[in-house]
């Protein structure tokens, strides 16, 4: 007697609801959920963000601390830095745009090419990102902090309004931007996993030229006055630290997909 086969809900090839099976493209319902998820994460960015954002006289005296801490550690000199290029209108006008473009677009293109070419690493970048990011937000409403371009009384130059682009007096912005939220910096906090994804992701002999990117940032952030250097510092330190929290989550969502695509033992 013929028997009929049937299939068997533990392999992925032949299970609809296992996201390993060929059928379910990441273009589909997949990339539908990422979406909502990055305009969920987005929106939720910009209003926890708006919660202190008139907490100026706070973020004014958080701030002297900052400059006390980094006078005492004798890393306050961003403002002597800052001397040394700002005659130069190429200098300007190049970390201007950096600071400006290559956040939120940079952080675009990085993202989309993950999902595109490196899928198989985009889940756990996308962790990282979140958590780094919703860990700032909670810094961000603890500390607020006044950036460097608001103190002109120790030198420094508020170059994106002096040079432009003006990004705070375009309405749309200065609605929904903190400008007190610079502990820590999202800026080089972004650049830093952009730069991580691409090196480990990418096996071409020139991905280590992505580490240029977060140095760049750090570079601009500071020299346009908008961070001190311990908002980069704790930027960095957030981002290690998430990554090594995430660090489990991956091993075991390893072994479960391990034991998903094991062929199972004949009977």
């Amino acid at each position: 007697m013929t028997q009929t086969a049937v299939p068997n809900s533990e392999h992925p090839s032949s299970n609809p609801t296992n996201p390993t099976n060929p059928s379910w493209s990441r273009y589909g319902w997949l990339l539908g959920r990422e979406f909502l998820l990055l305009i969920g994460g987005l929106a939720a960015y910009r209003a926890v963000r708006l919660l202190v954002k008139d907490e100026i006289d706070v973020a004014f005296a958080n701030s002297e601390r900052v400059i006390d801490f980094q006078q005492t550690l004798g890393i306050l000199n961003e403002m002597h830095l800052q001397d040394l290029i700002v005659s130069s209108d190429a200098s300007i006008w190049l970390l201007n745009r950096y600071y400006f473009f290559a956040h939120f677009l940079g952080t675009a293109i990085w993202v989309v090419w993950m999902y595109t070419r490196h899928y198989e690493h985009y889940g756990r970048v996308r962790r990282v990102l979140f958590g780094t990011t919703f860990s700032a937000l909670v810094i961000h409403v603890a500390f607020p902090l006044a950036p460097p371009r608001w103190f002109p009384d120790m030198g420094f130059v508020d170059t994106l309004q002096e040079h432009g682009p003006k990004i705070y007096d375009a309405e749309a912005i200065s609605n929904t931007a903190n400008q007190i939220a610079a502990m820590p910096s999202l800026h080089v906090g972004w650049a830093l996993i952009g730069a991580w994804a691409i090196i480990k992701a990418s096996t071409s002999r020139w991905r280590w030229i992505a580490a240029l990117h977060p140095a760049g940032m750090t570079a601009a952030v500071v020299l346009t006055a908008n961070h001190w250097w311990l908002d980069a510092i704790i930027a960095a330190l957030l981002v290690a630290v998430v990554w090594v929290a995430d660090a489990p989550i991956q091993r075991w969502l390893e072994r479960r997909k391990q034991q998903s695509v094991r062929q199972p033992s004949a009977a």
